[in-house]
């Protein structure tokens, strides 16, 4: 090869080498990163010594705008009263249609003061591990919602949870609930965790036994799960009673084995009631229970059902 043509070649060979490097070096940053959304790695994990927030890691979106928040706010009517006893566990709704019952669980649960939340609702996308959970915060119209990231590593230590981000970012059954989290517990962390369908109620037990020490005092768990689905008004009402019925008698047998016709999440359902069997309670009690048909006031439409409950540990008296 003459003079002429290696010259010629230089400047194609260094572009080459250039882009090589450069293709090294991004292929080592994402090893270096397991933890981070869209990682292949599915280890999530993080260093102990570097934070979500010194990882640069993004946000997640928030689910409703402040006009929409506003609108639920609205639905308040009078104050409830604080039931009488400590809140362990409770069920709530994550469609916002059943505003009215969100505002007022959440009011009864801000009274307590909690200043950890952990939610558990169900993966509706069936994606991804049996059970997610993340270390990214969640954006609402009233500020940052910040997860409590020491449970949450502890979770993903131990492999009780995968890390994934993005199946979170997408799932309403926690985010729905943030915004008015943040407006009614300004200052409380979460541990967000949401559930493949085929969770086993020995999974929630293995669960629990990790997050028990966390909910012993100022920690309460949230059941995010939604009851009957597409059926008339009455038709939601028959599936209620008789999920109410598996639910009173602390059934699991059975309520696992309902489909989306009754619940769509049995075993975070399950969550709240094995929490509050650890603390020896068998009894709950409900705020509302209604059905989006009679919300809308319309008896054509496919409905969804909610239930809104609490458990309620009794306070000591001290001598």
């Amino acid at each position: 090869m003459n003079n002429f043509k290696i010259k010629a070649m230089l400047p194609v060979m260094t572009v080459v080498i250039l882009l090589f490097v450069l293709m090294l070096a991004a292929a080592c940053s994402e090893k270096s990163a397991p933890g981070q959304p869209g990682s292949s790695s599915g280890s999530g994990k993080l260093s102990p010594q570097k934070s979500a927030v010194s990882l640069g890691i993004p946000n997640h979106p928030s689910f409703v705008t402040r006009t929409e928040l506003h609108a639920l706010l609205a639905e308040r009517t009078t104050k409830p009263p604080l039931p009488a006893g400590r809140i362990v566990s409770a069920v709530l709704p994550h469609h916002l249609v059943a505003g009215r019952l969100l505002v007022q669980a959440f009011e009864v649960l801000a009274q307590q003061e909690p200043e950890l939340v952990v939610i558990v609702g169900p993966n509706h996308e069936n994606q991804g591990g049996k059970v997610i959970t993340g270390l990214a915060g969640w954006q609402t119209p009233e500020g940052l919602v910040t997860v409590e990231e020491d449970i949450v590593r502890g979770l993903l230590t131990k492999g009780l949870a995968v890390r994934d981000e993005e199946a979170l970012s997408r799932e309403h059954s926690v985010g729905a609930l943030l915004p008015l989290l943040k407006h009614f517990l300004p200052e409380a962390r979460i541990v967000p965790l949401i559930l493949h369908h085929n969770v086993s109620l020995q999974e929630v037990d293995n669960l629990l036994q990790a997050l028990d020490p966390y909910l012993q005092d100022k920690g309460i768990l949230i059941a995010s799960v939604d009851f009957s689905h597409y059926l008339t008004r009455s038709e939601a009402q028959a599936k209620d009673r008789e999920t109410l019925g598996y639910m009173t008698k602390f059934d699991y047998p059975n309520l696992f084995q309902l489909g989306n016709d009754h619940l769509d999440s049995p075993a975070s359902l399950a969550t709240a009631f094995r929490l509050a069997e650890k603390r020896g309670l068998k009894e709950f009690t409900v705020l509302d229970n209604t059905n989006s048909g009679l919300i809308l006031q319309n008896d054509y439409i496919e409905t969804t059902s909610y239930f809104t409950l609490v458990f309620l540990e009794k306070v000591k008296e001290q001598n």
